[in-house]
């Protein structure tokens, strides 16, 4: 009998001809959530954001491999899986160049207010009734970047761009960025004080955990922009509203929230000056069918027996046993 796969993503982020490459080696069903009445004798599994801990696992207790489908893996409770015995997998690299596209998206489209402009041109420009609010230049601009990882440095690549000054902060100093990119390397404190614009990618840790709150927002210029597109959990939301609402700072573009979906009365969705997108960063058709490529791949070096390519950072000096 052939073990039993599931995929929790649905066919237009994982294709049936991606998923194909699993049907030799096991019975692959695409499933909707919730599906508890599905984990019975399931051996492997592609998720997505569903939280992945004890009490889904005591579901599943034949489960041998979760393969996140994204980069990011923090609604996988990695020690419990360790624990169990399950391997823990996700897509890293193939995720950066999209989101990177998606933050300069944003950094543009919040400094020139494309998507009031829109709506202007769309049912107020022909009653001449309004005007679409003056954006800003990038000139003479300081561009500040949290976290210089595979997205923060396809974000500093695309900088190049534009006529602006780059600096960055990052727990560990690339010394050999800062001479390619001409980009400068500052402490936290300087970030904060310093960008105009400062974009955010970091991993939800208990360190990065609110690394935005109510003493850095009174760090940056009351002008300044902060731009997220990584995990909403970094910034306290709370802080964020009060900052706005007094003017601490000039804005916010976010593509994540704390809570996701973000519920439809959160109070950053009626500010103004904050641009909002759900969680969308890697929703282009590309960068979604290397991430399918990546997760099934995961799942089929499993059911051949093989070690996974990508597991997750916590468990690649642990040992677990091969499929026979």
């Amino acid at each position: 009998m052939k073990p039993k796969v599931l995929i929790s993503p649905d066919t237009m982020n994982i294709p049936e001809d991606v998923s194909a490459v699993l049907k030799e080696y096991a019975d692959v069903e695409y499933v909707k959530r919730p599906y508890d009445d599905k984990l019975e004798g399931v051996e492997a599994i592609i998720v997505g954001t569903e939280p992945i801990n004890a009490e889904f696992l005591d579901k599943a207790s034949e489960l041998k491999l979760v393969a996140r489908f994204g980069v990011g893996y923090d609604s996988v409770d990695v020690e419990e899986c360790t624990r169990r015995g399950v391997i823990a997998t996700h897509t890293p690299e193939v995720l950066s160049s999209g989101v990177a596209d998606h933050t300069w998206a944003m950094i543009l489209g919040h400094s020139r207010h494309i998507p009031l402009a829109g709506l202007h041109t769309r049912n107020r420009w022909a009653k001449r009734e309004g005007s679409v609010p003056f954006g800003w230049d990038t000139e003479g601009k300081t561009l500040g970047i949290l976290g210089l990882g595979r997205i923060g440095l396809e974000v500093l690549k695309r900088s190049r761009g534009f006529p602006l000054k780059v600096i960055y902060h990052d727990l560990l100093r690339r010394e050999d960025y800062e001479d390619e990119y001409d980009v400068e390397y500052v402490g936290f404190d300087d970030l904060l004080e310093r960008s105009d614009i400062l974009t955010v990618h970091v991993d939800l840790n208990p360190s990065s955990r609110s690394i935005f709150g109510v003493n850095e927002f009174e760090k940056m210029k009351p002008t300044s922009v902060i731009v997220n597109t990584s995990r909403g959990p970094v910034v306290n939301e709370s802080d964020l509203i009060d900052a706005l609402r007094k003017g601490k700072i000039g804005g916010a573009a976010l593509d994540v929230f704390e809570t996701e979906p973000t519920p439809l009365d959160n109070p950053l969705l009626s500010i103004p000056n904050v641009l909002v997108t759900p969680h969308i960063a890697s929703a282009s058709w590309e960068t979604r069918r290397k991430m399918a490529v990546r997760s099934t791949g995961n799942v089929l070096s499993y059911l051949k027996g093989e070690r996974p390519p990508h597991i997750v950072l916590e468990q690649r000096d642990k040992e677990f046993p091969l499929r026979q």
